[in-house]
C-alpha cells in the first residue's frame, strides 16, 4: 500500500508540473503569429524587395553612366596628357639637337 501511495505522490507531482507546464503555453500561446500574421508579413516583405529592386535598378543605371562619363574623362585627360609629352619631348629634342 505503501508503494501505491508513493506512486501517486510521484503522478501528483509529475500533474502539477505539467499543469505549470501547459499555463505556460497558454500564456505564450496570445503573442505566436497565425498563418494570416504571417501571409501579411510575407505580402509586405515582398513589397518591400520590390520597391528595392527598382530603386537598386534606377542607382545602377546612374551609376553606369557616371561611370562611363569618368571613363570618358580619363580617356580624354590620357590623350592631351600623351599629346602634352609628345610636344614636349619633340621641343626638347629640337632644342637638344
Amino acid at each position: 500500500m505503501e508503494d501505491i501511495l508513493k506512486r501517486l505522490g510521484n503522478v501528483e507531482a509529475d500533474v502539477s508540473e505539467l499543469k505549470l507546464n501547459v499555463n505556460t503555453v497558454m500564456a505564450t500561446i496570445p503573442h505566436l503569429a497565425t498563418k494570416a500574421d504571417v501571409k501579411d508579413l510575407r505580402t509586405e516583405m515582398e513589397i518591400q524587395f520590390g520597391s528595392l529592386r527598382a530603386d537598386m535598378s534606377a542607382q545602377n543605371g546612374s551609376l553606369r553612366a557616371e561611370m562611363a562619363a569618368r571613363e570618358t574623362a580619363f580617356i580624354k585627360w590620357m590623350i592631351a596628357t600623351v599629346l602634352t609629352a609628345a610636344g614636349l619631348a619633340f621641343t626638347f629634342a629640337k632644342f637638344v639637337h
